[in-house]
């Protein structure tokens, strides 16, 4: 069962990785772990499979990417609320188990230096009232909330956190995720925005989410994730990226997922839906860590 729960966060975080790369290829050189090159029209290595012609007078997929990025670079803090529900089949032995996660995210992100504090509220079908988790990741330390205690991380999981939430800020890296299904995509109109969409499936999807999780370093070193990803038989995922017309600035982005996955006789089906919507733009101006979470004692090693 371990191994399932495993996987019923990874894909949300896949998820929100997705969602990332929409608004982190929006902040362009703000991110403190970018390369030297920040240039977006250097990070966009699509042209050899460029995008379906777009309506006239709507910007192509990559012309949207580099303008969000170029309008996107004095965006230095944003909110975002995000909503996920899952629905989980488990099959074994002829014998299958239905189960619901919803999931609220809201999250406060200031880009340099980079810091977050996030807030999860999970309720999962069987079990007694939600779980909630509070998170701070900042430069100094990770702090965690869990059933009203807080503790530290320790220094080896801050180190590889940091590194997955500074490759998703890195622009060139999510501008190269988003530039692997260009052929996918497509830009429309709707009222005052410009609404970014691909369906994707198969080997398209499938690359696209290894390439999620190399460029978030986690994944990369860890064989046990790596092996999962391989094992996911992804069916559809349907994204759907929308910005201001007047300011290129990120507004929502929706992703609809269904996989499957099976290992040593146990299935897992799973149907994903993530909303995320985007506020606040420079508004935070700051992410404190309370005392209490300062002074708590560190985390094991290997949890």
């Amino acid at each position: 069962m371990k191994k399932w729960t495993v996987v019923m966060m990874l894909v949300p975080a896949l998820a929100a990785s997705l969602t990332a790369c929409g608004s982190k290829a929006s902040t362009d050189d703000t991110a403190p772990a970018a390369s030297g090159s920040t240039s977006p029209a250097q990070s966009t290595p699509a042209a050899s499979t460029p995008a379906a012609p777009a309506a006239q007078g709507v910007p192509t997929a990559e012309e949207l990417i580099q303008k969000t990025s170029e309008a996107s670079k004095s965006l230095k803090s944003y909110s975002m609320d995000s909503q996920v529900d899952q629905k989980i089949t488990m099959t074994q032995n002829e014998q299958k188990q239905d189960q619901t996660v919803k999931t609220t995210m809201k999250t406060d992100i200031i880009n340099e230096p980079l810091a977050m504090v996030q807030e999860i509220t999970m309720n999962v079908s069987g079990m007694e009232g939600p779980q909630q988790i509070k998170q701070f990741i900042t430069q100094d330390g990770i702090y965690m909330q869990t059933q009203g205690q807080w503790m530290k991380m320790p220094p080896e999981m801050k180190e590889q956190l940091m590194q997955a939430v500074q490759a998703q800020s890195n622009p060139q890296k999510q501008l190269e995720q988003f530039s692997s299904i260009v052929k996918d995509t497509k830009v429309t109109e709707e009222g005052e925005h410009y609404v970014l969409s691909a369906a994707v499936s198969g080997d398209s999807v499938k690359d696209l989410v290894k390439s999620i999780v190399a460029g978030q370093g986690t994944g990369g070193a860890n064989p046990q994730i790596q092996a999962m990803v391989e094992q996911m038989k992804i069916q559809s995922m349907n994204l759907q990226y929308k910005v201001k017309k007047d300011g290129y600035l990120p507004v929502s982005m929706n992703v609809d997922m269904q996989m499957d996955m099976e290992q040593q006789g146990q299935k897992l089906s799973m149907d994903m839906k993530m909303d995320s919507m985007f506020s606040r733009y420079n508004e935070v101006k700051e992410i404190k860590v309370p005392q209490e979470a300062l002074d708590a004692p560190s985390a094991g090693g290997a949890g």
